[in-house]
């Protein structure tokens, strides 16, 4: 376990401790050559999708040849971030994998799935490409592969062009999941204050998300009269207060930023004349969600009518408040126990690859601590002893989970012996 963090945290590595691992990059390129080897060497049949999902499938030879687990995470990583997002995931996934494989070999685990898939997916953190939680939204179908290999950076390269460049635009087809389990750092200090090494999520808040384009006229910043100004950087900022406004009128937990800003032509001496804001709206009440982005309508009529300015929505994605596999979490609950962890039961504000694989089978989320609850961060920290006990919760968590038939929830499952 913690050689292969070594490992990764090479990918991307900055002086501060911490990566930058961007999607389809360079340096992300090189991890994921890293995580296929590592599948190779161990045994498993490596396959890739359209989108750059990574697999390694093993078959157990027991067990239901219908019925495939899926356990993993995702290798991207914010500008300047840190090495355990993600990267924690896909570790765990594959060395608990790794000692599944060998407790069948030696009789001691006997599953009801016949395939263990490890994965990793592409996108996940949404820095380089919007929005996030890309490939694993194809993989479910809830975002079209054609508009995601569409989708560019801000320096128009698409995420075919990426895919392509670093050679991970693939073809292969993969069993479609019947279960799916997942591990994260929590990204806040709840198990920390607690003291506790494991929390089991129940659900997800849900999330707005909005790029609005503020259309203004460039002009001098010296002789142009103020009364005459389409100021676009003017209104942008009232937008960027009026949206930290919202969480303290919303009458539920509403927690809202703006996490970035385009300026054109972004010179000292002219008057904007184009702002691109970057909104996030996110609570655990959906109502809470959908009244503070009528609030946010309203106020933008506003500003457009006291600015001269025109405020047009360019991008929009929502997603619903998720509830979790509720006999999972009590299944990881008790396999925790059983080994002597401590858990607790918390919600994550943060989205994560889970949330999209919940809509099409039955799927668990667990959090190990963050150091001060930092995350997205060169400081994001989970210590050694976290680490270890995240393996041992997943590893007692996915071999219950194995030997327990999974409850019917889809209609479309594919037949694995022609997923090849």
């Amino acid at each position: 376990m913690l050689d292969l963090l070594e490992g990764f945290s090479r990918f991307g590595a900055t002086p501060g401790g911490g990566v930058s691992r961007l999607a389809c990059d360079e340096a992300e390129g090189e991890a994921r050559d890293f995580f296929i080897k590592w599948l190779a060497d161990n045994g498993f049949d490596v396959r890739i999708d359209q989108i750059g999902n990574i697999f390694g499938l093993v078959d157990f030879g027991v067990g239901d040849p219908s019925l495939t687990f899926y356990c993993g995470s995702h290798l991207d990583s914010q500008p300047n971030g840190g090495r355990f997002d993600g990267a924690l995931g896909v570790i765990t996934a594959m060395v608990v994998a790794k000692s599944l494989m060998n407790a069948v070999k030696r009789g001691e685990l006997a599953p009801v799935y016949r395939q263990l898939v490890v994965v990793s997916w592409t996108n996940e953190e949404g820095a380089r490409f919007q929005p996030s939680l890309l490939g694993s939204g194809v993989f479910t179908k809830s975002v079209p592969l054609s508009q995601a290999l569409a989708t560019v950076d801000a320096d128009g390269v698409s995420v075919e062009a990426a895919l392509s460049q670093i050679g991970y635009l693939g073809t292969d087809v993969v069993p479609r999941p019947d279960y799916y389990f997942e591990l994260h750092i929590e990204q806040g200090t709840r198990l920390e204050t607690a003291q506790n090494s494991i929390g089991i999520i129940e659900r997800c808040w849900g999330a707005i998300k909005l790029r609005i384009c503020v259309q203004g006229r460039a002009d001098h910043t010296g002789p142009t009269p103020m009364d005459v100004r389409k100021d676009a950087l003017l209104a942008a900022s009232r937008l960027v207060v009026c949206v930290n406004d919202l969480s303290k009128t919303s009458a539920s937990d509403l927690y809202t930023s703006v996490g970035r800003m385009e300026i054109t032509p972004n010179s000292p001496n002219t008057i904007a004349d184009t702002v691109r804001l970057w909104i996030e709206l996110r609570s655990a009440d959906q109502s809470a969600l959908q009244t503070a982005e009528q609030a946010l309508a309203t106020k933008i009529a506003g500003f457009s009518d006291t600015t001269g300015c025109l405020i047009e929505t360019e991008a929009r994605s929502d997603r619903p408040v998720i509830a979790f596999d509720p006999s999972g979490c009590a299944t990881i609950e008790g396999a925790a126990s059983d080994i002597g962890l401590e858990t607790m039961r918390l919600s994550t504000i943060a989205g994560h690859d889970a949330i999209n694989l919940q809509t099409i089978c039955p799927s668990s989320l667990i959090f190990v601590p963050s150091k001060d609850g930092i995350s997205h961060a060169p400081d994001e920290f989970t210590s050694d002893t976290d680490v270890i006990a995240g393996y041992d919760a997943s590893l007692a968590a996915i071999s219950a989970l194995l030997a327990t038939p999974p409850k019917p929830q889809r209609s479309d499952k594919k037949d694995p012996s022609k997923a090849r």
